[in-house]
């Protein structure tokens, strides 16, 4: 086995499209330590065999004694334990412990990078900013799964975008592909024009879920463009567009994946925006009923217990503070 470890680790390596400075950097060791392992002047230690095989991605039994599927799984498991909204330095704890053992779970430090850049923008930490940045940076040097990557990608911007450095994050997004035209073949499109019974109709469903969503976040969108040009008559145009999506999924079952449908907490959020311009045109009247009709949207789901002692009023002072409704009367 010892023979033939540093010619697999060159191979993969190689295959991989890394330099050893690179693949050093990834697993916590020296260049020099890789240099020497490919060379068969050195070897790794037993304890690292594991490491180096996750870090690949690959099934190596006979060389490695590692099963890439149970790698899956175990990353999966890091992943699901650092949510279920623990706090930020708890699950930052359990991710960057994950990514120690698992070098090559790029989900995990996309997930580690989506944290740092919610923390940088809610509470201004600009502590985290360079290390963040580079997280990323180190993500998209290794990782090929386009989803991730452009995920990263789009943290990135946002972190300069955030931080005042907005020329950087907007050569960023403009380095993206642009959103794919309508005639392009791909997986997506190809199976809800191709395929047949129950198979096309799950894809199709699939296809309804996120453009339904879709357009929910792109109407929100647009409001907040109006809203922050001063245009409220149009701003609260594009903010109803949204609540009229949201409206017929009220009180019908969806799965998880519909979140931006699947309850009342979503209108209730788009109910603030709407208060919001009614505020900045003086009609206060309708600014007060819309902000008691978006509280009690957000409010009426939860229990006395639970609304006061996990934080969910958040989820109506969040958009209220955001949209300065402060100036106007204090918040709930």
């Amino acid at each position: 086995m010892e023979m033939n470890i540093g010619n697999k680790i060159r191979e993969l390596r190689k295959k991989k499209g890394i330099t050893q400075e690179q693949l050093a950097s990834a697993l916590g060791v020296t260049s020099q330590a890789v240099s020497k392992w490919e060379m068969s002047t050195g070897y790794p230690d037993i304890a690292m065999l594991p490491v180096i095989a996750g870090y690949f991605g690959v099934s190596m039994d006979t060389l490695f004694n590692y099963d890439a599927d149970k790698l899956d799984e175990n990353i999966m498991n890091v992943l699901y334990h650092s949510r279920g909204g623990k706090p930020f330095e708890k699950a930052e704890k359990i991710l960057l412990e994950g990514i120690a053992d698992y070098p090559s779970g790029h989900i995990l430090k996309r997930e580690l990078l989506e944290w740092y850049a919610g923390e940088i923008r809610a509470h201004s930490r600009t502590d985290l900013v360079e290390k963040a940045l580079e997280l990323g940076k180190q993500i998209c040097e290794e990782c090929e799964d386009s989803f991730i990557y452009l995920g990263v990608m789009g943290d990135m911007a946002d972190i300069y975008i955030t931080t005042g450095r907005y020329e950087e994050g907007k050569k960023l997004i403009e380095s993206m592909p642009y959103r794919y035209h309508l005639d392009i073949c791909d997986k997506m499109r190809c199976s809800v024009r191709f395929l047949k019974n129950e198979e096309r109709l799950h894809e199709v469903r699939s296809w309804k879920q996120w453009a339904q969503q879709e357009l929910v976040m792109v109407c929100g969108s647009e409001g907040m463009c109006f809203y922050e040009m001063g245009d409220y008559e149009n701003a609260i145009l594009s903010f109803e567009e949204a609540v009229h999506v949201i409206e017929p999924f009220l009180h019908r079952k969806l799965p998880d994946e519909y979140r931006l449908l699947k309850h009342e907490i979503s209108q209730g959020d788009i109910t603030v925006r709407i208060a919001a311009c009614y505020y900045k045109m003086g009609r206060f009247e309708e600014c007060d009923a819309a902000l008691e009709k978006a509280y009690h949207l957000i409010r009426d789901q939860f229990s006395d217990e639970f609304w006061n002692t996990h934080r969910t009023v958040e989820l109506y002072r969040a958009p209220y503070h955001e949209m300065g409704l402060d100036e106007y009367k204090p918040c709930i």
